[in-house]
Parts: C-alpha cells; structure tokens; sequence
C-alpha cells in the first residue's frame, strides 16, 4: 500500500511539473509574439494617439512607444536617422519628402486624420462675436499660434489671418509656439488670452471657442508613414494598419476630428 500511495505522489508531482512547464511555456510564446513599436507624433494628436495606442495595446499585446514633438522637428529628427518606426504627422507633404528620400519602407503612406482649427479661450466672455472682432478687440494684448514654419496648425491659422486681411497682427500680436502642443499651453496658462489651437485640444480641456470655416485655410490632411527603420517588425505594421481600423476611426471622430478617406 505504501509503495502504491508513494507512487501516486510521484504521479501528481510530475503532472504539476509538466503544467508548470507547459503554462511556461505558453507565457513565452506569447511574449515571443509580443513588439515593440515607436510612434513619432505631431503634437496635435497626442492624446488621441494615446487612445489609440490604449486600445491596440489592450487589442495585441504589442507595447507602443511615443516620441511627441512638432511635424517639422519630427521631420528633421527622422531624416537624421532617428529610430521611430511610424510617423504621424500633422500634414501629408513631410510624409511625401520622407517617401522621396526612401526613408518610408516600401512606400507605405496614407492620409490618417482631418484636422480642425479654432480660436481658442480658456475663459468665458473673452471672445468676440467672430474671429476678427476677437482678434483687433483693444482689450487683446496677444494671441497664440503655432509658428507657420515648423507646424502645419500655424500654417493654417496664417492662411486664416491672411484670407481675414489680418497678417500683419502676427509681428504686432503673435506668440508663437513651436508647436501646437505649446501653442495651447500659452492661452491655458494664461501667457495669451485667445490662440489658434485644434479642436481636438480644446474638446479635451475645454473652455471657449469659435470655429473656423474650413474655406479660410487649406484643409489640414494628416498623414501617416510607415518608416524605414520598422523593416520586420511586426508590431509596428500592425499599429500602421490599425489606424485605419473601425476603433480607431470611433476615437478619431470622438476627439474632433475626420476621417481621412
């Protein structure tokens, strides 16, 4: 009897060992098939970036990495060899530059997202009946604007001054920001009373806005690439491709903006 019940005990602990073994090894295999990805973004979209890698995470097990900046430092960063893996930009000609120059892999590229611009005031009762009484009320001591050179936001807002007969305002008025993330941060802190900023901004934090025809500038087409330096990391495809997923699209038009087609 004692050598049956000690061979009974051996059984069982050579049947937890073989399950321990076993959920091992299915806890390696699925970190085996488990990436890694860094995401270059525009400062615009960085929160809904964040949404949206929240859910792929959730989703695939891949972990996503973010590099947050303006599209021009961004740019510049990843024609200098900066290892990001997908690029998010706030417009689509950065994108092309970086196709021209072979630093996409394989030419993967696509429109993403439809940006919004609005005047922006972080207080009640700031703003003016429309965008020119906010913008030569005596009361203004200054607006906020991404700067024209380095982000496609501020491009736009100096489409809008100049369709408004107002460009000179930006040498007398302006602060300018190097990109829309901190653009933002000069009306939230108080540093300018009103600014051009994205909608996308605005509906996170709220506060009062005007919004701005989409006939006063050129459309805001965000796109996005694929870069060089993801060549066989599956992880990174794979968050490429989920940008143009039906969950991704939910949080695009949840935060304020369109669907790129």
């Amino acid at each position: 009897r004692n050598n049956g019940l000690l061979g009974g005990m051996e059984n069982s602990a050579r049947l937890w060992k073989m399950l321990r073994i076993a959920l091992l090894s299915l806890a390696l295999s699925g970190s085996a098939f488990a990436g890694e990805v860094t995401v270059a973004v525009a400062s615009n979209f960085l929160t809904t970036a964040q949404k949206i890698a929240a859910g792929f995470e959730a989703q695939t097990g891949h972990k996503v990495l973010i590099v947050n900046g303006s599209t021009g430092t961004l740019y510049a960063q990843i024609t200098k060899g900066a290892p990001y893996d997908v690029f998010l930009s706030a417009d689509q000609e950065r994108v092309a530059l970086l196709a021209d120059m072979g630093k996409l892999l394989n030419d993967s590229r696509k429109p993403y997202a439809l940006g919004a611009l609005v005047l922006y005031a972080r207080d009640q009762g700031v703003l003016g009946v429309d965008i020119t009484a906010s913008l030569t009320a005596d009361s203004l001591r200054h607006f906020a604007m991404a700067d024209p050179a380095l982000a496609p936001y501020g491009r736009a807002a100096a489409e809008v001054l100049a369709r408004l007969e107002l460009g000179h305002m930006i040498a007398q008025k302006a602060v300018l920001g190097a990109n829309i993330g901190q653009t933002f941060g000069y009306v939230k802190t108080g540093n300018a009373e009103i600014g051009f900023v994205a909608l996308s901004q605005a509906m996170a934090v709220g506060g009062d806005w005007l919004d701005i025809p989409a006939s006063h500038h050129a459309p805001i087409v965000q796109g996005a690439g694929l870069l060089a330096h993801s060549d066989g990391n599956a992880a990174a495809k794979a968050f490429y491709d989920h940008l143009s997923s039906d969950a991704a699209h939910a949080i695009l038009r949840a935060s304020g903006y369109g669907v790129a087609q």
